[in-house]
């Protein structure tokens, strides 16, 4: 039998997202969580049997069974049947299989001992009358608590002391009339006190903090326990404003947080003498979610606190047990919470939600709530401190934007994308050694073995998706259990996208850190805050990691489904001075970064844009005469025609997909294409009202001639990769960001829809064409919160015409929900549908329709927006083919660049510099080198230098290479170093900036006996080189002392 051990963490209702907040607040945004550290990630997909969002109920029973069902399930099927888990053993959960096979067990729940996050893993209700009424299973709390009791496990550790105790009894933490109060009914309060239940069945009951951590004192520790640390839970979930008005705190203080109970229940499970035969621990942080479905923003932080030390407890005992399994999973997301950055020091005020021709002011949480102080964030690693705001989709929990995550056994076979059965299985293989049938077959793609270290490198930019953009059109095009081609890729990471000067990434800065992998402020388009030259990770001054794939020779391509000077390609080939002498920004200057584009030397370049392209004054292929006059800014109309300056360096161009195709296709393809596919973007992406959508004159969303994203992708692998020296191609789905700013829902999954097929052709590519390529996707933010709703199986708020859960296909009247309630009911936030959010008797409300799932119809639903901006959000960055696996479960924004780099110059080339080496790669323009020589040696030793990159590499040789010393002496510079021995001197040295120097001994001026980097003859301490010329290691045969290097003065 497996003696293995699972540790199941269930932080109810949160998203990465929730995670950035906690973060933010505590760490700062260079910070990591313990969630973080995990090692593995996978999108989480929590649909129930019935709809597309998880339950807290059905949510524990699908992890406690691997079986779906539906949304009102508390451990039974609809009929009242007992389920058959994927074990096969039917009526029995993944708990109660542990309990028969004698295995320590136990549940820690910050909430009430009813909660089903932990009890739906040993009790099973069904719908009951009671005084004419039809009680929910979840709401018969006395029952669930019963049962708890009576399961057998070991160790039990929760709130809800008045679900124990009859009405009329006092208790620890409340009296008689105390607790009538809150509940009187025979449904939420037992018949018989359930206390005294669990001391006759053995159990030591302990009601406080204190009390608990003395069990740990005692000479034999008990083996069973039973925590009561509150009334209800441990935790007052209600906004901020009612608790204040109460003067309630977030915790109880006498109750101990999850971490505490986990830490005493471990060690009590390790002193408990079954404890060789297995464990499986459930916990759940319910405060998570609970405090998100009151919008309530510093008690959400609290919970998700709790929740990650908890995580850091389980992270201990696996350091105790590698044969520990750890898994975390929410099953939906609270609240759907954003970070936002605010002024400091200012009240928080609101933000703009689903606007249609007008706008609609949602409010925003600060410290206390609406209307209060932001939070401040930790500082980040240069010291800086970010003040946020919190907003919110909506009270509702939502299919949001969920990652599971783990570490240690088993936890490399989490897939990177994950339906909510395969926790359970990961789960029961880990527990009992036995692999289960799945549910459905994981349709992760296993990319072909590469046949080489370097190749091709094909980065996607959807920008401004997280998993719940996907999820929008997952759910239209193929269903919940359906899966998209990013759903297919094989590994997962959560992308955190802050910039130098504030928590949310923008799309300039993002872009500049894709291509040069490294912080820059918010408005950056490749130069630094004092327009001085970006220096990147490779320490190449100046050169994104594009134009050093065109210096080596490697062709290359930017593809873009907005205009030209779009920042998720531009960024990567152009660079323009940010409010230089005027109050233009850097973004804005799209005519010079259109021609910086086509100077660059990219081999493909496809876009829109005409506009910015040509002159004031001249019309083109897209632009009419009407197009011209209403644009003539001149950041963004050149002087000069910009396509004749493309076809002058030797481009063809093409106007639609056809040309494009036609050319491509044709007998004699081009080196250089440029593609000019709209007058600005080849999408319209304002509000569904603007374009009419609800009307029966609709406007388009994209140009009907232009070709998608995966077009041109499939039409530029045609001409790239035949390239010997290889590829690297950015692409950007541009509409997915700029439709979701609009909080335009069909304009959004369009999009992503055209993304996704995007990575499809690249997936292809890898699959039949070439391993050696890499496919990494990754946006930058999250834009607008996306949420996919559906009210099932909870009536509608109160406002809404309709009370019924179900959304019609067509409704008159827009639906709506209520965000960030005070000591009020909140703010209704109206869903958007496939027209927009407006609705009449003529012209009504339209849902999005789901595709059926293996189990049958899904219904129709919503999307709800938080705001119109971008947000630190929920991004998952996705990998594929080569490299991929270097993806890590957490990553930097500036690890997209190291990873693209590594894939297409070798892992040597992202190496840290060799210690040998002079660094000038800081400094523009001739350097001024301040010198100080000294030699105590017979050998009459001259030092001199050559250029180098970061790895001391010379005419493609590096240091140990046979022939290295050779192409040392026919790279030696002019200038050279001399003193008689036993002398000091002090020289200056005049050599160019930008680049790297290695130092080389002449063993007494012998070109032919060389000292070279890599030979243990070179030592360097802080700024002092001492060199060897034969072999007593004292290293004073010639010294140098850099003591400044200057710009030589203009």
């Amino acid at each position: 039998m497996a003696n293995n051990h699972v540790i199941f963490i269930h932080p109810d209702g949160a998203s990465p997202s929730h995670y950035a907040a906690a973060r933010f607040a505590d760490l700062g945004p260079d910070g990591r969580l313990n969630w973080d550290n995990l090692d593995h990630a996978g999108v989480y997909l929590g649909h129930m049997e019935d709809q597309l969002g998880g339950t807290s109920n059905a949510g524990a029973v699908t992890h406690a069974t691997g079986a779906k069902v539906y949304a009102e399930s508390f451990g039974l099927e609809q009929d009242g049947s007992q389920i058959t888990p994927l074990s096969g053993n039917t009526g029995k959960t993944i708990v109660e299989e542990a309990i028969d096979a004698g295995k320590v067990t136990a549940l820690v729940q910050s909430g009430a001992i009813f909660e089903p996050g932990t009890a739906a893993f040993v009790a099973k209700t069904g719908n009951v009358e009671v005084d004419g009424r039809t009680v929910v299973p979840r709401g018969q709390t006395a029952e669930i608590a019963r049962q708890v009791i009576e399961s057998g496990v070991d160790f039990i550790l929760a709130g809800g002391e008045v679900t124990l105790l009859p009405v009329g009894t006092d208790g620890f933490h409340g009296t008689a009339e105390e607790y009538n109060a809150i509940a009187s009914d025979s449904v939420r309060r037992p018949s018989e006190n359930l206390i005294e239940l669990a001391e006759s069945l053995g159990y030591t009951v302990v009601y406080t903090r204190d009390e608990l951590y003395a069990l740990l004192e005692q000479s034999a520790t008990p083996q069973k326990v039973l925590g009561v640390f509150a009334p209800v839970h441990t935790f007052n979930d209600r906004p901020e404003e009612v608790l204040a008005e109460a003067g309630l705190p977030l915790y109880l203080e006498t109750a101990p947080t999850l971490a505490e109970m986990l830490e005493v229940t471990q060690q009590l499970m390790e002193a408990h003498p079954n404890f060789e035969n297995g464990s499986i621990a459930i916990v759940e942080e319910e405060g998570s979610d609970n405090f998100g479905n009151n919008n309530n923003a510093a008690g959400t932080i609290e919970g998700v606190r709790r929740a990650d030390a908890a995580i850091g407890v389980a992270q201990d005992f696996l350091s105790r047990y590698e044969n520990t399994l750890i898994i975390t999973a929410a099953d939906s997301d609270a609240g759907g919470l954003q970070v936002t950055d605010v002024d400091p020091a200012e009240p928080v005020g609101t933000i703009n939600n689903n606007p249609t021709l007008e706008d609609r002011p949602v409010p925003l949480d600060g410290v206390g709530g609406v209307g209060t102080l932001p939070f401040v964030a930790a500082p980040d690693a240069d010291g800086d401190v970010f003040d946020f705001a919190v907003g919110w989709a909506g009270t509702p929990d939502f299919s949001g934007s969920i990652v599971s995550k783990a570490e240690g056994l088993n936890a490399d076979k989490l897939p990177a994308t994950v339906d909510n059965t395969g926790i359970y299985e990961l789960m029961y293989e880990t527990l009992f050694d036995v692999e289960l049938e799945s549910r459905i077959p994981d349709q992760t793609k296993v990319a072909p073995a590469p046949t080489a270290e370097t190749g091709n490198v094909i980065f996607i930019h959807p920008d401004g998706t997280s998993p719940s953009h996907y999820m929008a059109l997952r759910n239209i095009d193929q269903g919940p259990d359906g899966r998209l081609n990013w759903d297919k890729m094989s590994n997962a990471g959560v992308y955190l996208g802050h910039m130098e000067n504030q928590l949310t990434g923008t799309s300039n800065a993002g872009a500049v850190t894709h291509a040069n992998g490294v912080k820059v402020f918010n408005e950056s388009f490749g130069l630094e805050e004092d327009n001085s030259v970006v220096v990147p990770a490779s320490g190449n001054v100046g050169k994104t990691i594009l134009e050093e794939a065109i210096e080596a020779g490697k062709a290359t391509a930017l593809i873009q489904s907005g205009q030209m000077a779009e920042p998720g390609t531009a960024a990567f080939a152009a660079a323009t001075t940010n409010r230089d002498g005027d109050d233009i920004r850097a973004r804005d200057k799209y005519a010079e970064i259109i021609e910086q584009t086509i100077r660059s030397g990219t081999n493909v370049i496809l876009g829109g844009g005409e506009l910015y392209m040509l002159p004031v004054g001249t019309t083109g292929f897209h632009v009419t005469a009407e197009i011209d006059a209403a644009e003539t800014r001149p950041e963004r109309r050149p002087e000069t025609n910009l396509i004749e300056l493309a076809e002058s360096l030797g481009y063809t161009v093409v106007y639609t997909e056809d040309q494009m195709n036609a050319v491509v296709n044709g007998n004699n393809p081009p080196e250089k294409l440029l593609g000019v596919f709209a007058a600005d973007a080849t999408f319209d992406a304002t509000t569904e009202e603007d374009l009419r959508l609800n009307t029966d004159s609709p406007l388009p969303l994209y140009v009907a001639t232009a070709p998608t994203v995966a077009e041109m992708l499939d039409a530029t692998l045609k001409l790239v990769s035949n390239d010997p020296d290889g590829f690297f191609v950015v692409l950007e789905e541009e509409g997915t960001d700029n439709f979701a700013n609009s909080n335009n829902a069909a304009g959004t999954i369009e999009a992503v829809r055209r993304a996704d097929a995007a990575i499809g052709v690249a997936m292809d590519y890898v699959d039949n064409v070439d391993p050696n390529t890499l496919v990494v996707t990754a946006a930058d933010s999250d834009a607008g919160g996306l949420q996919v709703f559906q009210f099932a199986p909870y009536t509608r708020p109160s406002g809404n015409p309709v009370s019924g859960p179900a959304l019609g296909a067509e409704e008159a009247e827009v639906p709506f929900i209520y965000a960030n309630p005070t000591t009020e009911a909140g703010t209704p936030v109206f869903l958007d549908g496939a027209t927009g959010s407006t609705g009449s008797a003529e012209f009504p409300w339209d849902s999005f329709a789901a595709t059926d799932s293996i189990d049958g119809p899904m219904g129709n639903f919503g999307v709800a927006w938080v705001g119109t901006p971008d947000f630190p959000g929920s991004i998952v960055s996705k990998a594929y083919g080569l490299n991929a696996d270097l993806l890590p479960s957490t990553l930097d924004n500036t690890f997209i660049y190291e990873m693209m780099y590594r894939t297409l110059f070798g892992d040597e080339a992202f190496e840290p510099p060799v210690a040998e080496l002079v660094d000038l790669t800081g400094i523009d323009g001739d350097v001024v080198v301040d010198i100080t020589v000294t030699r105590e040696a017979t050998f009459d030793n001259v030092l001199r230098f050559y250029e180098t990159d970061a790895q001391g590499r010379v005419d493609g040789l590096v240091a140990g290479d046979a022939g290295y010393e050779t192409a040392v002496a026919a790279n030696l510079l002019d200038a050279e170093l001399f003193v008689d021995n036993l002398v000091t001197d002090s020289v200056k040295l005049t050599l160019p900036g930008g680049t790297y120097y290695a130092p080389v001994l002449l063993v007494d001026g012998d070109i032919n006996n060389l000292a070279t980097i890599g030979e243990s003859r070179i030592q360097r301490n802080g700024n002092v080189w001492g060199f060897e010329d034969l072999s007593d290691n004292d290293f004073n045969d010639l010294v140098i002392t850099i003591n400044s290097a200057e710009p030589v003065a203009a």
